[in-house]
C-alpha cells in the first residue's frame, strides 16, 4: 500500500504509464502501484537517500496524453488551459501537504517537482490494508477498534484543516490500516474537486454514501464537509454498510441514527456525536473538529454541570464470629460457653476481652486442674524472666555474621544495579547521539543536495535568461536592420514608380492632393484622394513630380457640402512624344489615380472601386505610405 488510493485502474484510461528504470528528478521509478482517469500512482527509489517512496504523477486522461514514452501533453489546445489550471492546483496541494510534518494519520510528503509536462507528489511509501478491506475481510468493528482510528484520524483532520486545507474524499478505501491498527488518511483529492467544478471533461470524484450534500452542489464547503465524510466512514464501520447517499437523504431520509440502533459496547455520547455529524444541512453539523472532539467524548468525560443518579447502597451488617465452636452432633450435650464482647473492646482484641462463663454444675476437680494449670504458667513465666532478664547475655556471633552477610549482598545488589543502570543510560545516550549524528548527516546531505541542486537550477535559469535577452536583442536588431531596409526600399521604390508630371505648376499644396495653378486663384484639389499629413512623404511626392516634364490638364467635376470645388486632372504618360500638350486625354493617367497607386495618398471614403481597388494594391506591396499609416488610422479614416 502507499500514501494514495489503491482503487483498480480504470480500464478506459488510454494513457501509458513510466516504464521502469525511468527517472523523475533523483527518483528511479520501480512499478505502477495504481492508475486512474485523474493520474498514475509509481513505486519508486530515492536513488539519493537510497529509499523507497510513493509518487503520484498528474494525468487527467480526459484532458491529457503522453507523447513519446516521457512528456505529458493537453489533448487538444482547447483543453490546455484547464490542464494547466489542474495541474496548479495539484502543485499546491503538494505544497501544502509537505509543510504538514509529523502530524498524526496523515501521509507524509517529502517532495513535489514539476518534470515532463506535468507534476509530481513524491510521498511515503506505507504499507498495509485499507479499512474498506479490514470490513470486508472481518466485518463490524468493535468499539475498541473505532476508538483506535478515531482520535488520531481527528487530530491530522484538524491540522490539516488548520493549515487551510480540506480532504474532500474521506472514505474507508482512503484510510490504511496497520498492522496494529493505526490509521493514516491518503489519497488527498483537492485538485480533483476543484478540477470537477472546473472542466466537463471529467467526472465527479465524489463517494455516494460519504459526500456531503454540499459536494454536490456549489454551496460553500468546509471543515464540517470532511466531518460528514470521517461521520459517514465510522457509521460504515459500526452498522457494517455506509448510510444511503447524501443526495437520496435530502429526498427522502432513510438513515437510522446510531443512537436508536444502540449497537453494543458504545458509549452513547459517542453514537450521538457521530449522527450529529451526519446531519444534512451543513449548518446543523459541528462546524470544526474541535468543536466536534467534545461531543465524541461527552459520555466518557461528563461535564461539571452534569448530573449523575446512583442508587442507594445497603449499610454493611455485622456478624460475631464464635470464637468456641459448637461440638458436631450437638443433641442434648451442654452448650458451649459463647463468646461475649466488651463494651468498648474491638473485633479480635486481647484474651482479657473475652469471659467465659462455667458450665451449670462444674466439678471441683476441673477447677483444681485450671488452678495448678495458671501456677505452672506463672512459674515458668517468672522463670523465663529471670533467665532472659537478670542473666546477662551478649549477641549471638552466627546470627552477627549472617545479618552482616546480607548487608553486604544488599549492598552489593544495589551496586549492580545502579552500575547496570549507569550502563543502560550510557548506551541509550550513545544510541540517541548515533541517531542525531546520523540524522544531522542525513539533514546535511539533503541539505547540501538541496543547495547543489538550487545552484544548478539558477544557473541553468540565468543561461536561459542571457540567452533569451540576447535572442531578444538579435531578433530587435534584425527587426529594426529590416524596418529600415523596407523604408529605405519603399522611398525609393516610389521614387522609381511614380508618374512624374510637369506643367503649369504655381506650387504644391501643403499635400499632395492639393495643386496650385498658374492663372488660377485657388487649390486645385484632386477628386478622390484624402489629406495624408506626413510632410516627409510630401516631400518625397513633389520631389518626384518635379523631376521630368509632363503636361497637366485638370478640370472641375464636383464639391464638397463646403463648397470647395474638386477636379480630374489628367498627366501625360511617361513615354509620351513632344509636343507633350498634344497628346489627347484618352492616351493620358489620371494623377489621382497614380498617386494612390504610387501609395502617396489615400484613397477618399467615396471614391470610385477604381482607386479602392490601387488602394488594396498599393498596401500589399507595401508602397511607401503604408509604411506610415498604422492600421488602427487606417481604420478611423472612414469610420464616421
Amino acid at each position: 500500500m502507499t500514501g494514495t488510493s489503491t482503487q483498480p485502474p480504470d480500464e478506459g484510461v488510454d494513457h501509458v504509464a513510466l516504464k521502469p528504470g525511468q527517472t523523475i528528478g533523483r527518483y528511479e521509478i520501480v512499478s505502477v502501484l495504481g492508475q486512474g482517469g485523474f493520474g498514475i500512482t509509481y513505486r519508486a527509489r530515492d536513488v539519493q537517500l537510497g529509499r523507497e517512496v510513493a509518487i503520484k504523477e498528474y494525468l487527467p486522461s480526459a484532458l491529457a496524453i503522453r507523447e513519446g514514452g516521457i512528456t505529458v501533453m493537453p489533448r487538444t489546445t482547447k483543453m490546455a488551459d484547464d490542464f494547466d489550471w489542474g495541474r496548479e492546483r495539484f502543485v499546491t496541494e503538494g505544497r501544502t501537504l509537505a509543510t504538514l510534518h509529523r502530524v498524526p494519520a496523515i501521509v507524509q510528503v517529502f517532495d513535489f517537482l514539476q518534470a515532463n509536462g506535468t507534476a509530481y507528489i513524491v510521498m511515503e511509501l506505507l504499507h498495509g490494508e485499507t479499512l474498506e478491506d479490514r470490513i470486508a475481510r472481518e466485518g463490524k468493528l468493535k468499539a475498541p477498534e473505532i476508538e483506535r482510528i478515531l482520535w488520531p484520524l481527528l487530530d491530522g483532520l484538524e491540522r490539516v484543516h488548520i493549515s487551510g486545507f480540506l480532504h474532500r474524499d474521506i472514505k474507508p478505501a482512503n484510510i490504511l490500516l496497520d498492522a496494529e491498527g493505526s490509521p493514516t488518511l491518503i489519497d488527498f483529492g483537492a485538485s480533483r474537486a476543484a478540477m470537477a467544478g472546473r472542466t466537463t471533461a471529467l467526472t465527479a470524484i465524489f463517494t455516494p454514501g460519504y459526500a456531503a450534500p454540499e459536494q454536490m452542489t456549489s454551496a460553500k464547503q468546509g471543515p464540517w464537509t470532511d466531518i460528514y465524510a470521517l461521520s459517514a466512514t465510522l457509521y460504515h464501520s459500526i452498522v457494517g454498510k455506509p448510510p444511503p447517499s447524501a443526495f437520496d437523504r435530502i429526498l427522502h431520509n432513510t438513515c437510522e441514527p446510531l443512537v436508536d440502533l444502540k449497537p453494543a459496547g458504545f458509549m452513547p455520547g459517542l453514537l450521538a456525536g457521530i449522527d450529529a455529524g451526519l446531519a444534512v444541512a451543513a449548518r446543523d453539523r459541528p462546524q470544526t473538529v474541535a468543536g466536534w472532539r467534545p461531543m465524541l467524548r461527552m459520555a466518557e468525560a461528563p461535564q461539571a454541570d452534569s448530573t449523575i443518579m446512583l442508587g442507594k447502597a445497603a449499610a454493611p451488617q455485622l456478624q460475631h464470629v464464635p470464637v468456641i465452636a459448637q461440638p458436631a452432633g450437638g443433641g442434648g450435650g451442654p452448650a458451649s460457653p459463647q463468646p461475649t464482647t466488651r463494651p468498648g473492646a474491638s473485633n479480635g482484641g486481647a484474651l482479657g476481652a473475652l469471659s467465659v462463663e462455667p458450665r451449670a454444675g462444674g466439678n471441683k476437680r476441673n477447677l483444681a486442674m485450671i488452678v495448678a494449670a495458671v501456677v505452672i504458667l506463672t512459674l515458668l513465666g517468672g522463670g523465663g524472666y529471670y533467665y532472659w532478664g537478670v542473666i546477662p547475655h551478649g549477641p549471638d556471633p552466627e546470627t552477627l555474621r549472617i545479618q552482616q552477610e546480607a548487608k553486604e549482598a544488599e549492598a552489593r545488589r544495589l551496586k549492580a544495579e545502579e552500575e547496570a543502570a549507569k550502563l543502560r543510560a550510557e548506551a541509550d545516550q550513545r544510541r540517541r547521539d548515533e541517531e542525531a549524528a546520523a540524522a544531522r548527516k542525513q539533514q546535511e546531505e539533503a541539505a547540501a543536495a538541496a543547495k547543489k541542486q538550487a545552484e544548478e537550477e539558477a544557473r541553468r535559469k540565468i543561461e536561459a535568461e542571457l540567452a533569451a535577452q540576447k535572442q531578444a536583442e538579435e531578433e530587435a536588431r534584425r527587426k529594426a536592420d529590416a524596418e529600415a531596409e523596407a523604408r529605405r526600399k519603399a522611398v525609393e521604390d516610389a521614387r522609381k514608380a511614380v508618374e512624374f508630371v510637369s506643367g503649369p505648376f504655381d506650387r504644391f499644396g501643403s499635400t499632395l492632393n492639393l495643386i496650385g495653378i498658374k492663372g488660377h486663384p485657388d487649390e486645385v484639389r484632386l477628386q478622390g484622394v484624402d489629406i495624408v499629413n506626413d510632410p516627409a512623404l510630401h516631400k518625397v511626392g513633389a520631389e518626384a513630380l518635379a523631376v521630368q516634364p509632363r503636361d497637366l490638364h485638370c478640370r472641375q467635376t464636383d464639391r464638397l457640402t463646403d463648397g470647395t470645388p474638386l477636379y480630374r486632372c489628367l498627366i501625360t504618360q511617361l513615354n509620351a512624344k513632344q509636343p507633350l500638350a498634344d497628346v489627347p486625354d484618352s492616351d493620358r493617367a489620371d494623377l489621382a489615380l497614380a498617386l494612390v497607386k504610387n501609395g502617396l495618398v489615400l484613397a477618399s471614403c467615396d471614391a470610385p472601386r477604381s482607386y479602392a481597388d490601387a488602394e488594396d494594391d498599393a498596401r500589399q506591396r507595401k508602397a511607401s505610405l503604408w509604411g506610415r499609416v498604422n492600421v488602427p488610422e487606417y481604420k478611423r479614416r472612414c469610420s464616421k
